[in-house]
């Protein structure tokens, strides 16, 4: 059986792949939402006891994605929010785009419900979750020569912190004129990691599902890595250090909404967008709730 590990070596393959079939298409083009629908879809295989997936009667806000994991026997738990992007495509009004200009156009979105950026409103679940982006690139564009050989990686799928991503994007609003490119691939790259850094991190003896301390662990590692630019806020360091240390590996309080017994896939209205609960530490006892295949 494919574990979680295998399934994050492939996934970026397959989402690859599929935005450069999009140049198949006569009208349109696949949306965050449905390469996240995808990337669930693809997790739907080891949902259980060990994992429960959740849906929204209507998502909060399209393309967002929680992982919740969730160690029972130490009531400990590390959520994380993530937000997805894809690339731009490969032309615009029919004219080809240069590898190094290639962009995420929608990395400053404006919520028309509060007229926020989403970046700021994704910065705002620090706390009680990671803030991540996930982004979405072509099989092409990770083949591409212009990337041969750089590291971070460009895959299929790749994560960066948003605090990173809003500092670069705070920058650009900061500019005048506004003429920086840092909504593009070729500049952002650096702050990118793997999806490894997430669904690899080793479970426990008798787990089949990584704690939370060991995702805890593999994502402070991919935070502490890069060397930041020296003109980042010192304030935003501190407060993601604040983070890491305190906040997100907390103890799950009584009357917290938790996986509810029955079935592994479920429509929940309580949850805002998608939501996969990874169990681990499970015990005997009512503390663990009784999942279904």
């Amino acid at each position: 059986m494919t574990t979680l590990c295998e399934l994050a070596a492939k996934l970026p393959d397959l989402i690859g792949a599929l935005l450069d079939r999009e140049s198949k298409l006569k009208r349109g083009r696949f949306r965050e939402e449905t390469l996240t629908d995808i990337i669930t879809a693809s997790l739907a295989a080891f949902a259980g006891p060990s994992m429960v997936i959740e849906y929204p009667d209507e998502a909060a806000t399209g393309g967002d994605l929680d992982l919740d994991f969730w160690n029972v026997a130490s009531r400990r738990h590390l959520r994380l929010r993530i937000q997805a992007k894809r690339l731009n495509a490969e032309k615009n009004a029919g004219k080809s785009v240069a590898i190094r200009r290639r962009a995420y156009h929608e990395l400053l979105h404006v919520v028309p419900s509060t007229g926020a950026y989403q970046f700021d409103t994704l910065l705002k679940s620090a706390g009680m979750f990671v803030p991540l982006y996930m982004f979405y690139n072509h099989a092409s564009v990770v083949r591409d020569p212009y990337f041969a050989g750089v590291s971070p990686a460009v895959r299929g799928i790749n994560l960066a912190f948003a605090d990173d991503i809003a500092f670069e994007l705070n920058r650009k609003l900061a500019a005048k004129p506004k003429r920086l490119h840092h909504k593009r691939l070729s500049h952002l790259r650096p702050h990118f990691f793997d999806l490894a850094a997430i669904f690899c991190a080793p479970p426990a003896a008798g787990d089949d599902v990584p704690s939370p301390d060991s995702v805890y662990s593999s994502i402070r590692e991919m935070w502490l890595k890069p060397a930041r630019d020296s003109e980042q806020d010192a304030a935003v360091a501190q407060y993601l250090r604040r983070i890491f240390q305190h906040q997100t590996l907390s103890v799950v309080r009584d009357g917290q909404r938790r996986p509810a017994d029955g079935p592994a896939i479920r429509f929940n209205p309580e949850v805002e967008r998608a939501t996969i609960t990874f169990i681990s530490g499970r015990t005997d006892d009512d503390r663990t709730p009784k999942i279904s295949d």
